[in-house]
């Protein structure tokens, strides 16, 4: 078994209590999947990590960052516009951030969902738009936590290596996107609307963040399996 860590904000006040069980709930799916490639799960609480990102680094052959709160904007010096930041945390933000800049100056894998995608963007000097609104990518009712939308895989990239280049059907609940691009980031997805869906570095680093949820109940397991595959195999290397 390849050791990895594997990070979210499982138990922090920032949370309400139904926000926190669908986290645990994706969180279950993933980990399962990452068993299934042979990924040896080391869990961390991004809102109070146990040991510091160089040392779980140091000690793993991978980092998986899982979905959240949104990201706080004082990470990429702006202001926030609207009400939303009453679940994010500066603190995580601040740790997971560091988790992926240690992994990639060490050659470590990332793989990044949702506010992982997000993180790895502002983690390496990118922006975000605060607020899309409801549409595609989120719905107006809060109950409803993921719709189904296509997205576009560049041709050429890792990603499309690992699923195939063009049109796919994903899940996604999100109202942040990647802005500028982080240094070294290439956009290797996109939505209808022009809305980047996944990025990852440019060169032979394996580092990607997918803006949607693999690990959703109602998404094709056959693409979080080859996503889990692919990092499973390049951390191994």
């Amino acid at each position: 078994m390849i050791p990895v860590v594997v990070t979210y904000s499982s138990s922090t006040p920032r949370h309400d209590a139904q926000f926190a069980r669908e986290l645990r709930e994706l969180a279950d799916i993933a980990g399962d999947a990452a068993r299934e490639a042979g990924l040896d799960v080391r869990w961390v609480n991004a809102a109070a990590p146990d040991a510091s990102a160089h040392a779980l680094v140091s000690s793993s052959r991978g980092v998986i960052v899982l979905g959240g709160a949104d990201v706080d904007p004082a990470g990429y010096s702006a202001q926030p516009a609207g009400t939303w930041m009453d679940s994010a945390d500066a603190a995580a933000d601040a740790f997971e951030g560091a988790l992926m800049r240690a992994a990639i100056d060490a050659g470590t894998p990332v793989f990044a969902i949702c506010r992982g995608a997000q993180l790895l963007n502002v983690a390496l000097g990118g922006t975000l738009v605060q607020d899309l609104g409801s549409g595609m990518h989120r719905d107006e009712d809060p109950d409803v936590l993921m719709l189904t939308h296509p997205v576009d895989v560049a041709a050429g990239t890792r990603l499309a290596g690992i699923l195939g280049a063009g049109a796919h059907d994903i899940r996604s609940g999100h109202h942040q996107a990647i802005d500028r691009l982080g240094e070294g980031l290439v956009v290797s997805a996109t939505a209808p609307d022009g809305i980047v869906e996944a990025v990852e570095l440019a060169g032979d680093a394996w580092a990607v963040g997918v803006q949607w949820h693999p690990e959703d109940a109602g998404a094709d397991p056959a693409a979080l399996r080859a996503l889990l595959d692919d990092f499973a195999r390049a951390a191994a290397a």
